[in-house]
């Protein structure tokens, strides 16, 4: 039997974990894309920005984050469309996306995002909702 170690992974390992499954799928769908976003304030500060990719017509988003001191502005919504054109401009066909109930289920639906599914206890007491939306 072969030797190996588990242990927690760093960010390099998980860089290279993603990368070893985006070459794998892209055995089945070749047209990937990543459609991450970072969005930066006057001095050049990450506020806000989301992981996203897209293969073939689904596009998924993965995380998308505001930092406290910019949110209820509008940069969340800002960010989510601007992801939305890019991915159905590269051909995606729908965004599907998944959220805790103590994060923002509402503010997707009002995105205009439809929950297809839902696990009630996810977390402790907070759902864990998955989204849709057709672009």
């Amino acid at each position: 039997m072969e030797q190996f170690v588990i242990r927690p992974a760093d960010e390099a390992a998980g860089e290279a974990i993603h990368a070893g499954l985006r070459a794998y799928n892209r055995q089945f769908v070749p047209d990937t894309a990543d459609l991450s976003l970072v969005v930066t304030d006057q001095e050049g500060r990450i506020i806000g920005g989301c992981d996203a990719f897209r293969m073939g017509e689904l596009a998924m988003l993965d995380v998308l984050w505001v930092a406290e001191d910019h949110r209820d502005a509008g940069l969340g919504a800002c960010i989510l469309e601007q992801l939305e054109e890019n991915a159905a401009r590269q051909g995606a066909k729908r965004l599907e996306l998944n959220t805790f109930g103590f994060q923002a289920p509402r503010f997707y639906e009002k995105m205009g995002y439809r929950r297809f599914g839902a696990v009630e206890q996810g977390t402790g007491s907070y759902g864990h909702y998955f989204y849709v939306k057709e672009l």
